[in-house]
């Protein structure tokens, strides 16, 4: 079909690699405990310990051991019970229980399996129910393909634009939030956003960065329980870096942090025909002026998609030394540090704005992940791991004839696959599961209504149809339709906790980093909790089923 799938021993041999140090460590010291433990008893002679009468002075201590332990085991039951905390706090036996028992459970599909997959935009009758043959159809599916990437290949060079895509690290929404004046701060965002399509609810499949990029360049969630690229890399999967490469880009990567502490790098060998970290690059400005540079010296015959990965906002928010001493204050701290990404972004769009490719290049901004403040990190107790302070980060499309205008309803990172696949006008097959939020290029509209504004009132424009999206971690799962996100947990029986969703601006913007704290509590009908909770666990599961079955791609 004109293209690889991720498989292969190298791939997993390069991760395992990655992760051999912990895993050794790990096993040195269980065998350590164990060798200890039998010299221990070897030295105080516990056969005749065991032989001894038992004396009836033994009965109290045993029964307080008995009682103890009894207690300790069920204390998350009775004392202070929170089904979001226990999964943090579990003692190992039960872990080790609890997945010897899932990994017996996963050999068949769930019973709602079917419900799960429909709930997830697929097929469930298919054998590969996320995967799209190019026209429909797999016995014409090749030619389809080829037929549409030769007519894509054979456009003019103005016909196929660039794609820059800035992946920004732990980009707070509320605080970049472009439908306050508060946020007129970061010059560069606005500009951005009043050149294109601006989804401010825009959320990441899942937590930490290297589920985000996940989300962005392979169109699907993150595993339920696991990290997906680290504890299932012989997934095949397609990327959209591989489609971008079969339409004949040059595709280019480069980020400030080493791609080596999260197993990103081997993922960036596969996607890109060249790759880029380096120390000294470790500030968005730098990160920026190296930009230029690559950028002057890219392939002009073909047309770029160069993935540009953030540093200065990952935590604890350092700068150069020349921009002074980091505040005290963390929500300064993180501001100073948005400021300057929003200055890098300057270097690098003026430098596009500036060059032959101005009017055919497409850029497109997400964060990686979203990262908790100081009030939302108690929110975890009640509303899991994966509430807003974990996902919810900007989406924009701009440039390149994109539609100039603002959708409020909630959306996926997961959906920057299939929406570049729509721009583009392509027909591959591919399995990318988010909705398409831009299709090609039309004449530009008014952008008066998105001019910032200190009112919270703003009015959805519903461009089409879209999907609930879902974020999964360490078996929590958030979901967002419309006005409400819910939240719940994959193994517990209570009802999901839900919210408003932030559809205004209803918040303390005067305080752009800790105003925000989650959306309202809201009461809703408890059919309509109970089937939306069921269908959450079942999306999850079944989910969950595709991935270690390997299902995502033929």
């Amino acid at each position: 079909m004109g293209h690889l799938p991720v498989s292969d021993t190298g791939l997993v041999a390069s991760i395992f690699k990655e992760g051999a140090f912990h895993f050794l460590f790990s096993f040195f010291t269980v065998v350590a405990a164990i060798v200890g433990l039998a010299f221990f008893s070897r030295g105080n002679r516990l056969e005749r310990a065991v032989a001894r009468p038992f004396h009836k002075s033994f009965v109290a201590p045993v029964v307080a051991i008995l009682v103890f332990a009894i207690l300790g085991c069920t204390s998350h039951m009775w004392f202070n019970p929170s089904h979001r905390r226990w999964p943090r706090i579990k003692p190992i036996p039960y872990v080790l229980v609890e997945e010897a028992l899932h990994a017996f459970e996963s050999l068949e599909p769930p019973a709602d399996y079917r419900e799960g997959i429909l709930a997830l935009g697929g097929n469930p009758d298919a054998e590969y129910p996320f995967w799209h043959w190019a026209g429909g159809d797999s016995a014409n599916a090749d030619a389809v393909e080829k037929a549409s990437l030769d007519a894509f290949k054979a456009r003019p060079l103005e016909e196929r634009p660039d794609i820059i895509l800035f992946n920004i690290e732990s980009l707070r929404g509320w605080t970049s939030d472009m439908r306050t004046r508060s946020c007129m701060r970061f010059p560069n965002l606005c500009k951005l956003v009043l050149s294109g399509t601006y989804y401010p609810n825009a959320h990441s499949v899942g937590y930490p960065s290297i589920e985000g990029f996940l989300g962005i360049m392979v169109g699907v969630p993150s595993h339920p329980r696991a990290t997906f690229l680290y504890n299932y890399p012989n997934t095949r999967m397609r990327s959209i870096g591989d489609v971008l490469q079969a339409a004949g880009y040059n595709r280019q990567v480069l980020c400030g942090s080493d791609p080596k502490l999260d197993n990103e790098l081997v993922w960036q060998q596969k996607w890109f025909d060249y790759n880029e970290f380096k120390p000294e690059n470790d500030n968005d400005v730098a990160l920026a002026r190296r930009f230029v540079e690559m950028y002057r010296e890219r392939d002009k015959d073909k047309p770029l998609f160069f993935h540009w990965m953030s540093r200065s906002m990952h935590i604890p928010f350092d700068l150069p030394a020349d921009m002074g001493e980091r505040p005290a204050d963390a929500e300064a701290a993180y501001l100073r540090a948005e400021a300057y990404m929003d200055s890098a972004l300057g270097i690098i769009v003026n430098e596009v704005k500036n060059g032959p490719r101005a009017n055919s290049t497409l850029f497109i901004l997400v964060g990686d992940h979203s990262y908790p403040n100081s009030a939302q990190t108690a929110e975890s107790e009640r509303l899991g791991k994966i509430h807003e302070g974990e996902t919810w980060v900007s989406l924009i499309f701009a440039g390149a004839g994109a539609e100039r205008t603002m959708d409020l309803r909630p959306v996926s990172q997961g959906s920057i696959a299939s929406s570049i696949v729509a721009f583009l006008g392509l027909d591959v097959s591919n399995h990318f599961m988010g909705a398409k939020l831009i299709s090609k290029a039309v004449p530009p509209n008014s952008a008066d209504s998105l001019q910032p504004s200190d009112s919270a009132d703003s009015s959805v424009v519903p461009l089409r149809e879209l999907p609930g999206v879902y974020s999964f971690r360490q078996g929590e799962i958030a979901y967002r339709i419309d006005s409400l996100a819910f939240f719940a947990g994959m193994d517990d029986a209570t009802p999901a906790t839900v919210r408003t969703a932030s559809w205004k601006a209803d918040w303390d913007v005067s305080r752009p980093v800790e105003g925000f704290v989650s959306g309202r509590s809201v009461t809703v009908d408890e059919k309509l909790l109970a089937e939306t909770t069921a269908k959450m666990r079942a999306a999850a599961r079944a989910w969950e089923f595709v991935v270690t079955k390997n299902k995502l791609m033929p």
